[in-house]
């Protein structure tokens, strides 16, 4: 029985975006199908007290105008940056529309479209949406998208398919982006990240120039230590386990992201500030493809992520995130 209503309000638009709402023991979720299911907030129970673990989403304003810096949206059909907003993909040449500032069209075209809302319940959500009901849809292929979010006590579930809806092949990618708190309370100074993951790849302007090597010094997150300031805004490969962990010492809480074999791939991005110092937020994102992958795949490029659905097959990607106490 659906309990929880809320919405999030955007008075200069003079509009309200209906929030759906998902709460365990542990964790609380309010989400906004209107906007591409945008997660809107994320709190977890420390010793009996709610905390945010997400960057909140402060009004339907903010989130209008500022939509990639705060909450988590969904990448799909790729994740990160396509290069030039133009891939190959079977000796044919596409163009997408440039979405960046630095031309390249950039996660997917999901994360700000209305989502049909299937079912939602304070355990369960689904949704689904099809890009042949926008014409503008930034994506040459016909495809379906699919999502179920599960809520336990101590964490919740996203499953997301992607089907292909066409008549012949097309490239694929998904992943989420967190903005995650690097304090969770007052109690914190600053969050311990484990990220297991033994490669990087070299970039310039988050576009890989060359196959991914090992991590050294600032990339390498593979140890139980503060996250400092790194300035990252690096694509991650070569996972020796399948979860990301978030130690907040002061606090006595941990928050691990665990993920299947469709994720070969994390992007973490801990910007430093103009003044040096660290910004208060990390970006935790799972994902499946390399930062370019549509085009790295045309290159021949080995373990880029991409995947090749047929016409009619279904491909589904699993996630999840846990809290506990330490």
């Amino acid at each position: 029985m659906k309990t929880m209503v809320d919405v999030l309000n955007a008075p200069r638009r003079g509009k309200f975006f209906q929030l759906e709402q998902l709460r365990g023991e542990w964790m609380e979720l309010s989400l906004a199908p209107e906007f591409g299911c945008h997660w809107t907030r994320l709190r977890v129970s420390v010793k009996g007290e709610w905390a945010d673990f997400l960057k909140p989403v402060a009004s339907g304003d903010a989130l209008l105008d500022a939509s990639t810096g705060h909450g988590s949206y969904i990448m799909a059909p790729w994740s990160n940056r396509i290069a030039g907003a133009g891939f190959e993909f079977s000796g044919r040449r596409y163009q997408l529309r440039k979405n960046f500032r630095d031309g390249t069209a950039i996660h997917g075209d999901v994360r700000t479209r209305p989502w049909t809302v299937i079912e939602s319940s304070a355990e369960r959500f689904e949704a689904e949406l099809d890009s042949r009901e926008f014409m503008d849809f930034n994506f040459p292929f016909a495809a379906r998208f699919h999502q179920a979010i599960g809520m336990e006590a101590d964490r919740l579930r996203m499953d997301f398919t992607t089907e292909n809806a066409g008549d012949e092949p097309m490239p694929a990618g998904f992943g989420i982006h967190p903005f995650v708190m690097r304090r969770l309370t007052w109690r914190d100074d600053d969050v311990m990240l484990v990220v297991p993951a033994d490669r990087v790849y070299p970039a310039v302007g988050c576009i890989p120039t060359g196959p991914a090597e090992a991590v050294e010094r600032s990339t390498d997150l593979r140890h139980l230590r503060k996250l400092g300031k790194p300035n990252l805004d690096h694509c991650f490969t070569g996972f020796t386990e399948r979860e990301i962990r978030l130690i907040y010492q002061g606090s006595r809480a941990e928050v691990r992201f665990g993920f299947d074999e469709s994720f070969g791939h994390a992007v973490i991005y801990a910007p430093n500030l103009i003044d040096g110092s660290a910004a208060p937020f990390v970006a935790i994102e799972p994902v499946t493809n390399a930062n370019d992958g549509f085009n790295l795949l045309a290159k021949g490029w080995k373990d880029t992520g991409v995947r090749i659905l047929e016409p009619g097959e279904r491909w589904t990607a699993s996630l999840e995130i846990s809290v506990g106490d330490i």
